[in-house]
């Protein structure tokens, strides 16, 4: 067996020991790293402790850590209280405040995760009260955070972008704009096919809500200058972020333990630990064989439908921006040389991000089961798991037809 292969099967190996074990696939790819890259394949230590992707890491770390203080002292979860009663208590217009909230939040910088951590517990509870339907409620959450996900400040659209721009591509905008496209799709079929249409509009008696006091005002201050700096004076995410988060620790907004220790630490890891393994496969010439393989399958019509189920498959299984990005990224220009092409980079990127987004809604998945924590006693377990699980799993073929229609292109 030539090194390109094995290497290519040591990745997939990685992923399913991951899966399998529940053991953190950022460590796994870290120690199989060392031991093919240098035992193996012969790479010196330097080359392949140089796939830590440094930058990638310190802004997924700033823009995490800056919400995780405005969660720790409750300006999130206010926020998205207040905002609520815009509804004035009618259950039609929650479900769909809540979809446009994820998906602005979301954009901003939390991300895809770490917004429906926040607000599913909130929605869920309100859903049980204003007697909307717990699937409707859930997918129009995960739906509305999908959409924001990739924006260039959030850490699903951070990764993206960073493994783009390794293949000499800026295709920011393209992949922002497909993701908000494919969250806004998935929040409409949801709120017709659960419900929403059939809910009567009723409106409940609204309990009183504090006002912001001085520590959220300033984090919610501080957060949009980062933001604002970001956005129109191009700084750095990560060290922008960072320094916000600095003045709002100087300026004792929030607990700096718990505020660090709410930083998903794991994320970081599955995702640097796995960049490290791709790199290895990538100078062992795995990538490029890998390219072949994919472009073999493929003609000018169904690469990126395939792309994106391919995405979804790996997704299912694994995590959409710690394992599928970072390895279906990098074959993206062989398959196009290969493909002589005939087909474009920015088509098979859009294909791969949308395809693995769109299967998160299983339970399997982390947003699919952060809606399974979430749920209410109000809710019957066996046949929300179900649904979730069908509607994750639909998501796969969906992928694909929508590809076949030139969705990705």
């Amino acid at each position: 067996m030539d090194i390109q292969l094995f290497t290519l099967i040591v990745l997939v190996a990685a992923i399913i020991i991951g899966f399998k074990t529940n053991i953190n696939t950022g460590v796994i790819s870290l120690g199989l790293a060392f031991i093919v890259g240098h035992f193996v394949a012969g790479l010196p230590f330097g080359k392949i402790i140089g796939g830590w992707p440094t930058k990638l890491f310190i802004m997924l770390m700033g823009m995490t850590f800056i919400f995780c203080i405005a969660n720790v002292n409750g300006t999130l979860e206010l926020l998205a209280k207040k905002v609520t009663r815009l509804a004035k208590g009618n259950n039609k217009l929650l479900p769909i405040i809540f979809f446009v909230m994820c998906a602005i939040l979301s954009a901003a910088g939390p991300g895809g995760i770490v917004v429906p951590a926040i607000m599913l517990p909130i929605a869920m509870e309100i859903a049980k009260i204003d007697d909307i339907p717990d699937m409707l409620m859930a997918t129009l959450v995960i739906a509305g955070s999908l959409a924001g996900a990739l924006s260039p400040l959030a850490p699903s659209g951070i990764v993206a972008n960073t493994w783009t721009a390794q293949q000499g591509l800026d295709l920011s905008t393209n992949i922002f704009l497909s993701m908000l496209a494919a969250g806004t799709l998935m929040g409409v079929i949801f709120y017709v096919m659960f419900g929403g249409l059939k809910l009567k509009g009723i409106a409940k008696e609204q309990t009183e809500l504090t006002d912001f006091n001085g520590k959220q005002k300033i984090t919610l201050a501080v957060i949009g200058l980062v933001v604002c700096g970001i956005i129109f004076f191009k700084w750095d995410i990560g060290l922008t972020s960072l320094t916000g988060a600095a003045i709002l620790l100087l300026m004792k907004t929030a607990d700096q333990n718990k505020s660090i220790a709410a930083v998903p630490w794991g994320t970081l890891l599955m995702v640097s630990g796995v960049a490290v393994l791709v790199e290895v496969v990538k100078l062992s010439g795995g990538i490029a064989t890998l390219s072949k393989m994919l472009a073999a399958l493929m003609n000018e019509t169904t690469a990126a439908p395939i792309m994106a189920a391919t995405g979804g498959i790996m997704s299912a299984a694994s995590s959409a921006m710690g394992v599928v990005m970072p390895t279906l990224i990098p074959t993206v220009p062989g398959i196009v040389k290969h493909m002589g092409g005939t087909v474009t980079a920015s088509s098979l990127i859009t294909g791969i991000v949308v395809g693995a987004h769109v299967v998160v809604v299983s339970p399997f998945s982390t947003l699919g089961a952060l809606a399974m924590a979430s749920a209410t006693d109000a809710t019957d377990k066996n046949k929300f798991f179900t649904k979730l699980l069908i509607t994750g799993m639909c998501g796969v073929p969906a992928a694909f037809l929508i590809g076949l229609l030139g969705f990705y292109r």
